[in-house]
């Protein structure tokens, strides 16, 4: 009889405690609670239709998937993708054109809505971002300097060989994990393919699409890889953590252009053939 009067003291001290927290959380707005709450809720999606503006983080730099054009203006494929969502919620589009490692800093501290710039969900990224559905297909080549002495993929990984990236993306991971022997150097676009055109690199790691017509003005490169990319990698866009509703819209939004192929199509005419993307379930 004790013992169980013990424990029926106990839950009910652990019920009034419990009961206790529950108030103190409604009357005082305890962060825990409320910050789930928001992260349920959301509100971004709501944020942006009252602001009556989309803002969105990219580099325009990478021609013909976002660039700027003779007048200056955002142009590309990643250009007119933002322009359409901007356009079915109802709201202006802004776009913040910054160098490309300032891109996750931005998001972070919520500078943008999302960003626009082909990212792949890392998992160091995945810790800090959230990730939508892919939008943007990527088959990665080598450029390599005609010079170089290089003819096959085997002969990058070596100590002798230098490689180019651009700064945090996917190629660079490629050379790392592909060719680790060889020496990685990351730079932004313009700098990154003068040190193969120059010679002072070997070869570079690069979207298929930003090596044709690269190699096409320097005839001092070659693609090494033309009939054998590397697998097709797919892109996303990146939203703040914990903004589910904006997510899910973001997600619904890209999985009914893809299932339409509204998204091929306009990935073919401003880039070129595609073997599609994947279906945004």
């Amino acid at each position: 009889m004790k013992k169980y009067m013990r424990w029926t003291i106990l839950l009910v001290v652990v019920a009034m405690l419990a009961a206790a927290c529950d108030s103190d959380s409604e009357g005082d707005g305890d962060s825990g609670q409320s910050g789930a709450a928001a992260i349920l809720d959301g509100n971004r999606l709501d944020a942006i239709k009252d602001r009556g503006t989309l803002t969105v983080g990219m580099t325009l730099q990478f021609e013909p998937q976002m660039y700027r054009d003779a007048n200056d203006e955002p142009a590309g494929y990643d250009v007119e993708l933002v322009k359409m969502l901007a356009e079915d919620l109802g709201v202006e589009l802004d776009i913040q054109d910054l160098e490309f490692d300032a891109l996750i800093p931005g998001l972070l501290a919520e500078q943008f809505d999302l960003v626009s710039v082909g990212l792949v969900g890392r998992p160091a990224r995945l810790e800090q971002l959230w990730f939508t559905c892919p939008y943007v297909p990527y088959r990665q080549v080598v450029v390599t300097n005609n010079d170089s002495g290089i003819t096959s993929l085997d002969q990058l990984n070596s100590a002798d060989v230098t490689m180019t990236a651009l700064i945090g993306s996917t190629a660079a991971n490629l050379i790392t994990n592909e060719f680790p022997n060889a020496e990685l150097i990351e730079l932004e676009q313009a700098p990154a393919f003068l040190e193969v055109a120059s010679g002072r690199a070997d070869g570079i790691v690069v979207e298929e699409y930003l090596a044709i017509p690269f190699v096409a003005e320097n005839p001092s490169t070659s693609v090494l890889n033309p009939d054998d990319p590397f697998a097709q990698e797919y892109g996303a866009w990146a939203v703040p953590r914990g903004d589910v509703v904006w997510l899910e819209y973001v997600n619904g939004w890209l999985g009914y252009y893809i299932s339409n192929g509204t998204l091929d199509q306009m990935y073919t005419d401003i880039i070129g053939p595609t073997e599609g993307l994947p279906a945004c379930n």
